[in-house]
Order: structure tokens, then C-alpha cells, then sequence
């Protein structure tokens, strides 16, 4: 055979080659912020239990940002609080929550100078929140039980990182934030004046998939939950070993990060299916008064009535997983 027909051969049995080999999968990217609820996710990464050929964790700075990149497409899914879920569905992104992460009570929290004793010293003082749906509503219902109202504060929306900072040049008040950062502004003097478990069950938070990639890739979406369990399980058995790690990640030592961990209450199997699965889950409860809260407040004033806004569950990956 002469060359210029090797060529063409060697050229036509590549192509037929590409032709039939089908294109990769793509991977889960799933976007976090730094919080300690998150933390068992990259835990089972770590351990390969959480298996990274099909899941690809991305970690943002803040929510907005978080947020925005899944509205833009650039994630195909999101941990997300139940306030960033019904904004999502009111924009139209066809959110489906799959698995509950967490729930706060006590690792939200408002962080004050040591001189303020009660909430409605809050009045007149210059509050820091980052730009996000969570802090908004945080602040909202810490005015709630101040009997105070929006105008009764300077609002400082600003960046998480920027709040320490801030604080120590004397530009704060308060902040309105979250773990590790509750930790990270109690180390240069901060007090806390409010937590979430003063309103239990309202900060809670879930694993959101885009509707089109969960239809098309369901078995990633069953590896993402089959790793959770199997980390929850690791950590129990190693939880010396698990805070370590977890710690480690977020620049905390184990000690600080064990407090922080304090606050969060990490969703086992049993618990997402009460919350997920059967004739009325709890989350829709949840669901419910979180959008009746939104709603009234202004939060989101078109935000859909009950019955629509528990269309965001989605027990089937659950049930694949865990019958």
C-alpha cells in the first residue's frame, strides 16, 4: 500500500473511530460557600467517597456570587438556603432540591459591639450584611423580635471578607453573618447578640440541580447523595480524624471549628426522608412558612402560593438511593 492510501485509510479509520466513541460524561459541578455545613461534602471528596469523577465541587466567596453563577449556567447545581431556592423558582431557573445539607441553629448569627445588651440597641447603629437573600431575611426577622423596623438601622451591604476588617477600624456595629466568620469577628472582640436558634427550622439548607442536568445525568445526582451518607457514616466512626480534616480546610482549629459545628445539624438518611419523602414532607412545611414570611415582609413579593412552590421537591434520587 503506498502512502497517500495509508494516509487516507490510517485518516478515514480515525474518523470512524471518533464517530463512535460516545462524548464523556460531564461532571455535577456543584457550588458551596464556606460553611461548616458544607464541609462534609469536601470531606468526601477527600476520601473518595464522594466520587470526583462525577462531581466537580466549585467554591465561591459569597452567595451573589454563588447565586449568580448558577442563574448564568456556569454550575449545574447549588447549596442553597430555602430562601435562595424560592427566589431561584420565582426567577424561573426550575430549581429541584434533592437532598437537605443541614440546618442552622445557632451557626447564623448577629454579632455585636460588647456594649449592646439587648436587639433594640440595634436602633440607629450601622449593620454590616453581605448582598444576599440569607442575610436580608436574617436581618429582617432580628428587627422582627427588636420591634424594629428597616429605616431604624444603617444598612451596610458589603463583601463577608471585608467584615473583620471593618470591625477593627470601627466602621461596624453589627454584622449579620455566618460560621466560621461568627468565630472569626468573636477573636477581635465581637459578642453574639442573636443566633438562628432563636428561630429554629428557618435556616436550612438544601442541594439544588438545575431540572435539565438532573433528567439527563440522574446517576450523578445518586453518587452526590450515596457519598454524603457514606461520609456522615466515615465521620462518625473517625470524628476526631473528620474534624481535623474539616477544620484544616477552613483555616479553623479543631477546637474553633468543633464550636462552629456546634450550630449545624448535618442531615442524616433518616432525616431526609422525613423531610423529602412521604404524603407531606416536612420540608414543605417549611416551604410554606418561609414563603408566607417572604411575602409579607416584601422579601419577594411575587413569590408563587403554596401549592406551587412545593413543586422545588424532588424525592426520586432519595428513593433510587435509599428505599
Amino acid at each position: 500500500m503506498n502512502a497517500p492510501r495509508l494516509q487516507s485509510w490510517l485518516l478515514a479509520a480515525l474518523l470512524l473511530l471518533c464517530a463512535c466513541t460516545p462524548p464523556p460524561e460531564p461532571r455535577l459541578r456543584l457550588g458551596t460557600i464556606p460553611w461548616p455545613g458544607n464541609e462534609p461534602l469536601f470531606l468526601g471528596q477527600e476520601l473518595g467517597l464522594i466520587p470526583a469523577q462525577r462531581i466537580h465541587l466549585v467554591e465561591y466567596v459569597s452567595s451573589a456570587q454563588l447565586l449568580r453563577a448558577f442563574r448564568n449556567g456556569a454550575i449545574d447545581a447549588v447549596a442553597a438556603t430555602l430562601e435562595e431556592v424560592l427566589s431561584l423558582e420565582q426567577l424561573g431557573h426550575d430549581p429541584k432540591v434533592v437532598m437537605v445539607l443541614d440546618a442552622s441553629h445557632g451557626a447564623d448569627c448577629v454579632m455585636t459591639r460588647p456594649d449592646m445588651e439587648s436587639l433594640s440597641a440595634l436602633k440607629g447603629r450601622r449593620i454590616a450584611s453581605e448582598e444576599s437573600l440569607l442575610g436580608v431575611y436574617m436581618l429582617t426577622r432580628v428587627l422582627d423580635q427588636a420591634g424594629l423596623k428597616r429605616e431604624d438601622v444603617r444598612l451596610d451591604i458589603s463583601p463577608l471578607g471585608s467584615h473583620v476588617a471593618a470591625w477593627q477600624r470601627g466602621e461596624l456595629d453589627a454584622v449579620v453573618t455566618f460560621e466560621p466568620y461568627c468565630q472569626q469577628l468573636a477573636s477581635v472582640g465581637a459578642r453574639k447578640l442573636f443566633d438562628s436558634s432563636h428561630i429554629p427550622g428557618e435556616i436550612v439548607d438544601v442541594v439544588v440541580v438545575r431540572k435539565e442536568f438532573l433528567e439527563a445525568w440522574p446517576r450523578h445526582v445518586d453518587a452526590l447523595l450515596s457519598g454524603w451518607f457514606a461520609t456522615l457514616a466515615w465521620k462518625q466512626q473517625h470524628p476526631q480524624d473528620a474534624m481535623k480534616r474539616m477544620a484544616g480546610r477552613l483555616g479553623l482549629d479543631p477546637r474553633r471549628f468543633q464550636e462552629a459545628m456546634s450550630g449545624v445539624q448535618l442531615m442524616d438518611e433518616r432525616a431526609q426522608h422525613a423531610l423529602l419523602t412521604g404524603a407531606q414532607p416536612g420540608l414543605r412545611e417549611t416551604l410554606e412558612r418561609m414563603g408566607e414570611l417572604l411575602r409579607h415582609h416584601q422579601l419577594l413579593p411575587g413569590l408563587p402560593g403554596r401549592t406551587e412552590s412545593s413543586r422545588v421537591l424532588e424525592a426520586a434520587p432519595l428513593l433510587r438511593v435509599s428505599p
